[in-house]
């Protein structure tokens, strides 16, 4: 994943996160976290990261060069959560 991307919105994905209780800016932040975790599954990744006070887990997939599509976002499971909270750990 480029280290500047560019997120793709549209009325979809701003209202399907919105059900999950997230807000744009919100997974703004947690691609801008330099100790978000990121997992990739073919032209998909898993990023799991800190936004004021929450840990998320957002789902992006890339369209081309540095252009994501933002396919869902929600809070981090308590494994996820516990797994991040390691992983930042490590990286201090």
């Amino acid at each position: 994943m480029a280290k500047r991307i560019k997120l793709e919105w549209d009325d979809w994905n701003v209202n399907h996160i919105a059900k999950h209780g997230v807000s744009r800016r919100e997974v703004e932040v947690v691609i801008e976290d330099p100790k978000k975790i990121i997992k990739k599954h073919r032209k998909r990744y898993a990023v799991t990261g800190s936004a004021f006070e929450r840990i998320l887990y957002v789902i992006l997939e890339r369209i081309e060069g540095e252009r994501y599509y933002v396919v869902t976002a929600r809070d981090a499971t308590t494994t996820e959560k516990r797994i991040y909270k390691s992983y930042k750990r490590k990286k201090k």
